[in-house]
Order: C-alpha cells, then sequence, then structure tokens
C-alpha cells in the first residue's frame, strides 16, 4: 500500500535553465556588492564575480562527494574567494541574505499541474514530503518561496541538503524525511529528475521511483525506475494502479 509521496524540487517541482542560473549569479554578484559597500567594504565586481566562479567550483567538489556544506561554510569559503574576512559578522549575514534572496527577485515557474496534483494527494489521505538537493538557495529561503508561491502548505516535511549536510542520494538525506512522517520506505514513493540522486537514492533506501522526465529524454539507465511519467497528473493513476 502507498502511503505517502515524496518529491524532488529542481527540474522536477521548479523548472531552472541555463538562463535562470545565469540571472541567480548576476542577482547575487549585484547584491553582494551592495551589502558589502553598506557595511562599508569596497569590492570591485571582477572581484567578487571571479569569486563566484571559485565558489561554484567548491561547492562541485563538495557534491561529488554528496557533501553539503553549511550556508555558514558557503558564506565564509565565498568571502575568503573574495580576499575578505569570513569570520566578520558584519559580513557574513548580509552576504548570506544576498545570496539566499535572490530568487525572490526571480522566482523560478512551476511545471504545469503540479499544485493541483499536491492538493489532490492531500485529499487522498497521503503524507506528502519534499527532499531536496540545494545550492546557493538554502532551505530556510526555498521555504519562503514555497509559501509564497502557494504550494509550502501542501508538504508534511520539507528536507534539504544544506540542513542534513549530505545529499542524494546519500541514505541520510531520504531517512531525513521519512522519519517525520512516519512511514517505512516501501510505503513511499519519490518523484524526481534524476537518476542518480532521485532515482538510485530512493531505490537505495528501499523507496519505489518514479523518473520525472517531461522532454522525454532516453537513457540507458531508466530501467533503474519502478515508472516515468512526463506530467505530474501522470501520476495519479500510476498510484492508484500500485495500490489496487
Amino acid at each position: 500500500m502507498i502511503r505517502g509521496v515524496t518529491f524532488d524540487w529542481w527540474h522536477t517541482i521548479a523548472e531552472a535553465t541555463p538562463e535562470f542560473d545565469d540571472a541567480m549569479r548576476e542577482i547575487r554578484v549585484r547584491n553582494v556588492r551592495e551589502a558589502l559597500g553598506a557595511a562599508g567594504v569596497r569590492a570591485e565586481a571582477r572581484v567578487l564575480e571571479d569569486a563566484y566562479e571559485r565558489h561554484t567550483e567548491y561547492l562541485v567538489s563538495c557534491w561529488k562527494r554528496h557533501e553539503d556544506p553549511s550556508p555558514e561554510d558557503q558564506i565564509a569559503t565565498f568571502l575568503g574567494f573574495a580576499g575578505l574576512d569570513g569570520s566578520d559578522g558584519r559580513l557574513t549575514a548580509p552576504v548570506a541574505r544576498a545570496f539566499g534572496n535572490a530568487i525572490r527577485e526571480q522566482p523560478p515557474a512551476l511545471y504545469p499541474h503540479i499544485a493541483d496534483v499536491l492538493g489532490r494527494l492531500r485529499e487522498r489521505g497521503l503524507r506528502v514530503g519534499l527532499v531536496s538537493n540545494t545550492g546557493r538557495t538554502w532551505g530556510r529561503y526555498l521555504r519562503e518561496l514555497q509559501d509564497d508561491l502557494g504550494i509550502g502548505g501542501f508538504f508534511d516535511v520539507r528536507v534539504f541538503s544544506d540542513e542534513v549536510g549530505r545529499r542524494k542520494p546519500e541514505r541520510a538525506i531520504f531517512e531525513a524525511v521519512l522519519r517525520p512522517i512516519g512511514l517505512r520506505p516501501g510505503e513511499v514513493v519519490h518523484v524526481g529528475d534524476d537518476l542518480d540522486a532521485d532515482v538510485a537514492g530512493a531505490k537505495g533506501i528501499g523507496m519505489r521511483a518514479v523518473w520525472f522526465n517531461p522532454e522525454p529524454w532516453p537513457n540507458p539507465d531508466a530501467g533503474l525506475a519502478d515508472a516515468s511519467i512526463r506530467d505530474h497528473a501522470d501520476l495519479l493513476p500510476l498510484l492508484e494502479a500500485w495500490s489496487g
């Protein structure tokens, strides 16, 4: 019996194009420069852009080990790359806000039908969770964004990698979403776009896994998923079949 459904965030509920990523970089660098200026620190845009690129490389190296640095560690590292004191509280708090709040200036689009599907899952008495790897927009900011977009209230629990310290496909982050909803892995379906992080990760802990593939893209590893869907509306009849 399926009693719960968990979702990935990026590329599963919210769309994020390369243009979106470019916009986030531009907004963050601009806002960081303004935040530093307000704190009495003059920083050249070129220096901050270089620090941002080095910071990206740092994050990617951590993510390859399925580790996620805390927001505090991320900001200290970024400031260090910019030649500034990463332990200076006058700088860390406003720079963190500049990073995290950038998404409020240009929020991502939600995939069609997701809000309706989330509501119908709740109406059917299913527990609903979200388990997401994060980048420079951390869980505390994503919760606010999701609430603003009108979907935050659909989730019984929302778990983010920056708060757990581990990234999908690690067991720890899936366990962190299962514990609060009080369900066993075999009672929960996870929906996500990434065959490694979402599908293999969920399967590795004993959950069923649905590959969200709206394009659709062919992939030789797609057979690992229990099913694939192109639209969130396709999830409801699939769950009915599994529960019947």
